[in-house]
């Protein structure tokens, strides 16, 4: 199962960059992950303004840690 990996940074400093899965869904192929992968992380980033998204990818079974709800 494919999931979604954000690259953010701390949104006060520009530094302090970090990957996280958005945990709330996994994905059989990696092009339904990627069509939804922009839409979800910007969902995320507008809850967690603490941060600054970088970018996704999507990635089979990765072992990162979960996104941080601010």
């Amino acid at each position: 199962m494919f999931e979604i990996i954000m690259m953010v940074c701390l949104a006060s400093t520009g530094e302090d960059c970090r990957e996280f899965k958005l945990a709330d869904k996994q994905y059989e192929s990696v092009t339904a992950c990627i069509r939804d992968s922009h839409g979800k992380a910007d969902s995320w980033q507008r809850e967690n303004t603490k941060f600054t998204l970088i970018g996704t990818r999507c990635v089979k079974d990765a072992r990162i840690p979960k996104a941080p709800n601010t």
